[in-house]
């Protein structure tokens, strides 16, 4: 907290960490400065640690001959005993919550009297995960007022601290956020709570929607929020490798108020889409005047092969017609 990521690198300090009484003087320094920085206080602690030069994932793995410190990039902290990685870079993300980048990477760990190369492990990704509560009032006109409520855990939530830091900018940004799936959203109430990196990102909103529902022969169509994940396998084939990103999931109930005078006809029968890549589910059940969609997305690996690259196609377009089901709501009800 006391000491900012700031990257200037004169010199041989391109490679050299400046010495550590100098970046606590000046409050600041780059990835190895603050690594040494940690490397240091963990030390006078009493805490093993080591320096773990890191290959940032989306950089790829690369072979281990011939040697060369020039693929390595970025510079964090180890602590051998909790197999824990920690970034100094950041102050948006708790200890657990390694920064996606540093996960699935490269590393050449150099303690006192040894190196280890290696790749950092991923996050497990029940721990990373984004679950979202929606109450829908659906209008007649397709419109629609929102209130929803999101926790966030895991990785992604040091990015969403950084995204949400400045209460000013807040609304603007989630609306921002929400507009890209309902455009021309406006978000007219907003609270989180103390973004502090031991806990979960958690918040809630209100928000008005005018399209929430599509509109189609005198019907309403609505279905999961989550309806894009097509464009992750959107090529037939592959040369390279594919790269998802650290692995998580996301869960949402959503729970939409019928208008007044309509009704939903059949529900869809829903399912699960489940693989070696993952897990994709979609329930409706049906309470009162009003319709349930639960809907539940976790990917367990980060990288596609070239060779495995149609399977998981196959696997994208089965969850995909999952996700585009959508219950028809009509006037009176009728089917």
């Amino acid at each position: 907290e006391n000491t900012r990521y700031v990257g200037l690198e004169f010199g041989i300090h391109g490679v050299k960490p400046y010495r550590v009484t100098q970046v606590v003087d000046r409050g600041f320094g780059d990835c190895k400065d603050t690594a040494s920085l940690i490397y240091v206080m963990l030390k006078i602690a009493g805490i093993d640690a080591r320096i773990a030069l890191i290959r940032t994932s989306n950089l790829g793995l690369v072979g281990q001959e011939p040697a060369s410190l020039s693929v390595f990039n970025h510079a964090i902290a180890y602590v051998p005993e909790l197999d824990l990685f920690l970034d100094g870079t950041t102050d948006t993300h708790g200890m657990r919550e390694t920064p996606g980048g540093d996960q699935g990477a490269l590393t050449l760990i150099v303690g006192p009297e040894s190196t280890e190369l290696r790749v950092t492990p991923y996050v497990p990704a029940d721990q990373t995960l984004r679950e979202r509560t929606f109450t829908v009032d659906l209008e007649a006109d397709g419109s629609a007022r929102i209130r929803g409520e999101s926790v966030v855990r895991g990785s992604t939530a040091g990015s969403l601290r950084r995204r949400y830091q400045a209460p000013a900018t807040r609304r603007e940004r989630l609306q921002e956020s929400i507009a890209r799936r309902y455009p021309g959203v406006e978000v007219t109430e907003e609270s989180f709570e103390e973004l502090d990196p031991s806990e979960p990102v958690r918040y809630r909103y209100t928000a008005e929607v005018p399209l929430f529902a599509e509109r189609a022969s005198g019907e309403l169509l609505i279905g999961p929020s989550a309806s894009r994940i097509r464009r992750l396998a959107s090529t037939p084939t592959r040369r390279h490798p594919l790269m998802l990103g650290p692995p998580g999931g996301f869960r949402e109930v959503m729970t939409v108020q019928l208008p007044p005078g309509h009704a939903a006809g059949a529900l869809p029968a829903g399912g699960e889409v489940s693989g070696p890549f993952g897990r994709v589910s979609v329930r409706y059940a049906q309470r009162g005047g009003a319709v349930e969609i639960t809907t539940a997305i976790r990917f367990t690996t980060a990288r596609v092969a070239p060779g495995d690259y149609p399977a998981f196609r196959s696997f994208i377009e089965r969850a995909d017609a999952l996700l585009r089901e959508r219950v028809s709501v009509r006037p009176g009800g009728a089917s």
